[in-house]
């Protein structure tokens, strides 16, 4: 495999990973606290009587997620580049 791609493809992994697991403590959780259900098929927070809760969260979290992934990815791969050069 091509020593370029190798990192990025790490990097690009680990902040998917990283992007998820920040939903889930945000979107999900959020639901939770509020007594609802999460619905994954429709990405809505389902409450006891039929109602859906919409958060403030979701234009911040939106944001959130790009600046996270971008960085996340940028500094796995940036490390990754510096482990395989320093190997050499």
């Amino acid at each position: 495999m091509n020593r370029t791609l190798l990192p990025t493809l790490v990097g690009v992994l680990t902040s998917l990973f990283v992007i998820w697991s920040l939903h889930t403590f945000l979107v999900v959780d959020d639901c939770l606290d509020h007594g609802g259900s999460f619905d994954y098929s429709s990405a809505k927070c389902l409450l006891e009587g039929g109602d859906v809760y919409t958060s403030n969260l979701e234009t911040f979290a939106l944001v959130l997620y790009f600046v996270v992934g971008f960085g996340v990815s940028f500094l796995v791969s940036t490390l990754i580049r510096k482990l395989l050069k320093n190997k050499d």
